[in-house]
């Protein structure tokens, strides 16, 4: 008789074993087939977010519409400040 119930405990410890087994290992593969899918390429100074895209449209535009000042005059730094600012606020930001 006692052989008979530690058989059955041993059978039940095989199966808790298992069961205990695949709650690890099949996370894990789950994990591991996300971690191995295609990567995509990411420039670090890409703007992040759409207000850093539409700034980087701001400044491109204010540096066109300036280009024909002086490169380091103080007047052309200002009018670029002026117009990135009507830009932005044009798109609805605020400072």
């Amino acid at each position: 008789m006692r052989n008979a119930v530690t058989n059955s405990n041993d059978t039940f410890s095989k199966k808790l074993s298992r069961s205990r087994i695949l709650l690890i290992v099949v996370p894990l593969m789950v994990l591991a087939s996300c971690a191995s899918s295609e990567k995509k390429w990411v420039h670090s100074e890409a703007p992040a977010t759409p207000a850093d895209n539409d700034m980087v449209q701001c400044k491109y535009q204010a540096a066109s519409a300036t280009a024909s000042l002086a490169s380091d005059s103080s007047a052309r730094r200002e009018e670029e400040a002026n117009l990135i600012n009507s830009c932005m606020q044009a798109k609805g930001y605020k400072q």
